[in-house]
């Protein structure tokens, strides 16, 4: 069962967004299920933590390259909470490393609860706004 409830008001309309949400949501799904099944083996998560690393970082320079295209007013508070989950990512990371945490449905729960409240709110901000300025950038 997955953690991570895809909705539909979760589409920003932009295409490339949106296959990134639901890549990084497919990561933090498939960490969930293999817990559910079994503990997963530690190198495994932190293989797919560092993917969501790697895919979540390619998308905030997608987001902030289309925020500076457009002028973005919130771009620094936006950026500010990529930043954010970047470095709880990194801290899950170094926990695993040093085997100071192994809790792989505390994880899902982390970035599950961080990618809704971040789509649902500072995303969905952002894409009004590029809809403002430039319709072609953004289809509803």
């Amino acid at each position: 069962m997955a953690i991570a409830q895809w909705q539909d008001d979760y589409y920003t309309g932009h295409a490339a967004i949106d296959q990134q949400h639901l890549a990084l949501f497919a990561i933090v799904n498939a960490i969930h299920d293999a817990a559910l099944e079994q503990l997963p083996d530690r190198g495994w998560l932190q293989q797919q933590l560092q993917e969501f690393a790697a895919q979540a970082t390619h998308h905030f320079e997608i987001e902030e390259d289309l925020m500076q295209t457009c002028n973005y007013p919130n771009y620094e508070v936006h950026c500010n909470t990529h930043l954010a989950l970047t470095a709880k990512v990194r801290q899950l990371l170094l926990k695993l490393e040093h085997q100071t945490v192994y809790a792989p449905q505390e994880i899902t729960q982390v970035l599950s609860d961080w990618m809704i409240h971040h789509i649902r709110g500072e995303d969905q901000q952002m894409i009004r706004f590029l809809r403002s300025q430039n319709p072609t950038l953004v289809r509803h």
